[in-house]
């Protein structure tokens, strides 16, 4: 049976993202937090790679990479990321937490995949007999601008409001309770979102919130237009996020 991730990353929605990391600094802001631990790696695991947000820059400095991603269009795409930039040092494992055995690594990396970062998770217990030298977990972290429109469009369009998703604070506590004191940096980067006309951003929110019809494409049209920004190549939805990088030494790391 596909996984919810292999469900949801569909080959369209991961060259949306893709467009997005393409502009965003997410990756010097998050390596530039982790920059006391990489100094001394030379392997990393990145788990929920994505389509290599963290693992194609990691790659380019450390000798190699194993990036683990569940979901089939996610992790071709990081394969052809990979190749397109020549790092021959990236290995993709097509699986999800837990269902291959993986090798150790100096870093065991977790980026925005609360389902493994939350209280109860097995991956905060196990993570740190796979490190060598350090665990690091990163999450949303603080009030951010709504993501998307959602708390906007999900009463109007959906009858419903928009749940908040967890933040790094779950995290620490779980942390705790484990007897782990992390280091805890914050970040702020920029993920927008870009589209080369407003139909194209018009398919983007239909996807996402999972909805069609010529009223719902009607409403969309005359809504976006008012809040996304014009740009010479098409359109963009400003996104600032801040993020959690959590991290901690392995037991035993020089």
């Amino acid at each position: 049976m596909p996984s919810r991730a292999a469900e949801f990353w569909t080959e369209r929605k991961v060259r949306w993202y893709q467009r997005a990391l393409e502009r965003s600094d997410y990756a010097v802001a998050v390596l530039g937090a982790l920059e006391p631990i990489l100094a001394g790696c030379r392997t990393a695991l990145d788990v929920g790679a994505g389509c290599g947000a963290l693992t194609l820059p990691l790659a380019e400095r450390l000798e190699c990479v194993t990036a683990m991603e569940p979901a089939p269009a996610m992790a071709e795409a990081l394969r052809e990321a990979a190749a397109a930039r020549g790092l021959g040092n990236v290995e993709v494992v097509e699986a999800a937490w837990g269902d291959v055995p993986v090798e150790p690594h100096d870093l065991v990396l977790c980026a925005h995949v609360g389902e493994l970062t939350r209280p109860g998770a097995a991956f905060l217990r196990e993570a740190p007999r796979l490190a060598r030298r350090a665990v690091a977990v990163i999450r949303d972290a603080g009030q951010e601008n709504d993501k998307f429109f959602f708390r906007e469009l999900y009463p109007r369009l959906c009858g419903r409001p928009y749940g908040p998703g967890g933040d790094y604070a779950e995290t620490l506590d779980e942390l705790a309770t484990l007897g782990v004191s992390p280091t805890v940096r914050l970040v702020a980067y920029r993920s927008d979102q870009p589209f080369e006309d407003l139909e194209e951003a018009c398919d983007f929110w239909e996807e996402y919130l999972g909805l069609r019809g010529d009223e719902v494409r009607s409403f969309l049209r005359q809504f976006l237009a008012q809040r996304l920004t014009p740009e010479p190549a098409g359109w963009v939805a400003p996104y600032s996020k801040q993020a959690a990088v959590i991290w901690w030494a392995a037991a035993g790391a020089a």
